[in-house]
């Protein structure tokens, strides 16, 4: 398989992987290995453009930039609306979505963690917390009264997410230059 090798910061991947907000979009530039987030309220604004230019003559990228000047906006948002636009235009080429956080993912991890702990009294409160809606904050919750269970939790999570972060890039025939 034909891969690609670029800089990445794990880190910055890392927390891409991890956001399950739902208002961020994640993009990997092939070219920098730069992570992009494009929030909604981004989004929106470029989709308002779009929508104004859609019978608009001229040059696109003139007409563009004509439309995002015409925007009553600040400077820090007018460059980002470019910066979605540019994703946008190189979609698929230049740019790749990062997968949205996936809960069934974290949630097997926190089963997993339970696996680990060897004070029973601690993991049954554990497999407990993680019933129903809400079991994120309850595991955290119960974590809370144990830090050095807490402390090992971070560090197999975040083993979790770089291993998912790894795999995805090997799936996308990307070889890390590890910055």
């Amino acid at each position: 398989m034909y891969t690609r090798r670029i800089p990445v910061n794990l880190d910055d991947l890392e927390a891409a992987f991890e956001d399950a907000s739902g208002t961020v979009r994640y993009y990997l530039d092939l070219e920098i290995g730069a992570v992009i987030a494009i929030t909604d309220e981004i989004r929106d604004e470029l989709k308002a453009i779009d929508e104004e230019l859609e019978d608009a003559p001229g040059a696109e990228d003139e007409a563009f930039a004509r439309a995002l000047q015409e925007r009553d906006l600040p400077e820090w948002m007018r460059a980002m609306v470019c910066k979605a636009h540019a994703v946008e235009q190189g979609y698929g080429t230049r740019y790749i979505a990062i997968p949205n956080a996936d809960s069934r993912e974290g949630y097997t991890t926190m089963e997993d963690f339970i696996e680990t702990v060897a004070d029973q009294r601690l993991q049954a409160q554990l497999a407990q917390a993680i019933q129903g809606r809400g079991a994120f904050r309850r595991f955290k919750d119960v974590l809370v009264t144990y830090p050095d269970e807490r402390e090992r939790w971070f560090a197999f999570n975040t083993a979790r997410v770089r291993e998912r972060v790894l795999a995805w890039l090997q799936d996308a025939g990307i070889t890390p230059i590890l910055e």
